[in-house]
């Protein structure tokens, strides 16, 4: 009798064992198309880039000679070099000035009360949702007038502008998740409000300013339309416009010099990524469980 009954019992636990490793399976061949999806632009891009036009036209995938010298001739052509410069150096910048003002608006709106804190923090969220393109025309003639046009400090201003909403809204949630034992254990020693933030609340933001670095980074670094409307003289421009501007050079229908300009220009962001994965993933997962 308790064989009979142990092997009803092993019976659907087999069927069950068989659903889930056919489960695991589909979503295993799911999840590497979805990768194979992802990474194939990306691949024949590089593809494209060691290839020329005859191989091209001629619809082959692989490039058979390669050319290599596609990318000196990119680099000489698009004055690849003067395009970092400028991209890093404004990315760079904007990306310190907003992180700084995020992360005092972020504890301020996080950790003090005070009379219509609600109100500044619902005028932070409204900035969220304000497209770039609203503000091109005021943001022009306001730039024009000030002579700021063709100046790094054209694109430094409006990043940060536009990165704070963004910056402010991670950093205050992230305070607010703090333990309020570290701050009350802080003043009871004497800190100062500043002293609290800069010492004692700020380093255990570490992920959070790590996510908002990185997102505003990025952003600012495949911005377009500003670059384009603000920045007209070819040694202020950053690497979008600078690429863009290949299109209507002598090497107008060069695709694979296109491609390897564009190559160039994801190699920055490839390095920020894979050098800074662990705290962007560590800053999108903070807060997700509660202690």
């Amino acid at each position: 009798m308790s064989t009979v009954v142990a092997a009803a019992v092993t019976r659907p636990r087999r069927l069950v064992g068989q659903r889930a490793r056919v489960g695991q399976g589909v979503v295993g061949v799911v999840l590497l198309g979805a990768l194979a999806l992802s990474l194939a632009p990306g691949l024949y891009m590089v593809s494209l880039s060691f290839m020329d036009n005859p191989q091209l036209f001629a619809g082959r995938v692989v490039p058979w000679p390669p050319h290599p010298e596609n990318y000196p001739r990119a680099w000489v052509a698009s004055n690849i070099g003067r395009l970092y410069w400028n991209s890093i150096y404004i990315s760079t910048v904007s990306m310190v000035v907003t992180v700084a003002i995020s992360a005092l608006a972020g504890y301020g709106l996080g950790r003090i009360r005070f009379a219509g804190r609600s109100l500044v923090y619902g005028i932070v969220l409204v900035g969220l949702t304000i497209p770039l393109q609203i503000a091109l025309i005021p943001l022009f003639i306001n730039l024009r007038t000030l002579g700021l046009i063709n100046t790094p400090l054209a694109l430094i201003g409006p990043y940060t502008a536009f990165g704070l909403a963004f910056g402010t809204y991670i950093m205050k949630g992230f305070f607010q998740g703090l333990p309020r034992e570290l701050e009350e254990a802080a003043r009871l020693d004497g800190a100062g409000e500043f002293r609290i933030f800069a010492w004692v609340m700020l380093p255990l933001t570490r992920p959070a300013l790590a996510t908002v670095a990185i997102f505003i980074f990025l952003q600012n670094w495949n911005e377009f339309l500003f670059a384009l409307t603000f920045i007209t003289e070819g040694r202020m421009r950053t690497l979008p416009t600078g690429i863009y501007a290949l299109l209507s050079s002598e090497f107008y229908g060069n695709y694979p010099i296109l491609a390897a300009s564009l190559v160039l220009f994801s190699v920055p962001v490839l390095v920020l990524y894979f050098l800074f994965q662990q705290q962007f993933i560590e800053g999108l997962t903070a807060g997700a469980v509660k202690q």
